[in-house]
């Protein structure tokens, strides 16, 4: 159902918020970015919601577990539609954040059942919980209604030389003081129809699928995930 049709209703300002609650639907904080599970055929979808990055928000419940809170951490939502072409499917809350794992931005699959999820905590939770932003790693298989179970932990990121310039003058007329995961990608670089995000199973490292992460905010510098060889596992 629509909240507001322009070209029915005008361009007037409007509550976004209290129309969708109006019409019974659920209004989001922050939704971010949405992506097609792989091998579904377009029939699962999940997407996130940024949250309100800040640790004295309402909205968050327990500081450590969210419970209680209403999204204000972060969320990750999963729909499911047996027509990838219907107006209706069943949405669920596939992830509830707490202040460990806040501010979700960008998610991308990494293979058929593992989903990739980068913060933009911001800098005023970055002061609050001393800790910048993260990488994780979430199995699509598993129930994260049971607050023990956590997602994995692939990056934790910490200020590039500029951003820390930026840090000690708060910021002021150039960077925000830290680094933002800004993205992250999974590609084996198709650009025809059949490399659309979500027709395809990505193979890390096979058949030319790579992984990337862009560092925002500094000196803007983009990565690539490299698989550890023996070596260095070995040392490790």
């Amino acid at each position: 159902m629509a909240i507001h049709d322009t070209a029915v209703d005008g361009n007037a300002p409007f509550n976004a918020n209290t129309l969708a609650k109006a019409a019974q639907g659920t209004p989001f904080k922050r939704p971010e970015n949405g992506v097609f599970r792989p091998g579904t055929g377009f029939r699962e979808f999940y997407f996130d919601e940024t949250g309100d990055t800040n640790a004295t928000s309402s909205e968050n419940g327990h500081p450590k577990t969210g419970e209680g809170g209403a999204g204000g951490w972060t969320s990750i939502f999963k729909l499911v539609q047996q027509d990838p072409a219907a107006d209706h499917g069943r949405l669920s809350l596939f992830y509830e954040g707490n202040e460990s794992v806040a501010g979700l931005d960008n998610i991308q699959f990494l293979s058929r059942d593992v989903l990739l999820a980068v913060e933009d905590a911001g800098d005023t939770l970055h002061t609050q919980r001393e800790a910048l932003d993260s990488g994780y790693a979430f199995d699509v298989s598993v129930d994260y209604s049971d607050t023990r179970k956590q997602p994995v932990r692939w990056l934790a990121e910490g200020r590039d030389p500029s951003a820390t310039i930026d840090s000690a003058g708060l910021g002021f007329g150039k960077n925000d003081g830290d680094n933002e995961i800004t993205g992250v990608h999974v590609s084996d670089g198709d650009s025809s129809i059949h490399g659309i995000l979500g027709a395809k199973i990505p193979n890390f490292e096979h058949d030319g699928w790579r992984w990337f992460w862009s560092q925002q905010h500094g000196d803007n510098l983009a990565w690539e995930v490299l698989r550890a060889s023996r070596s260095q596992r070995e040392d490790d």
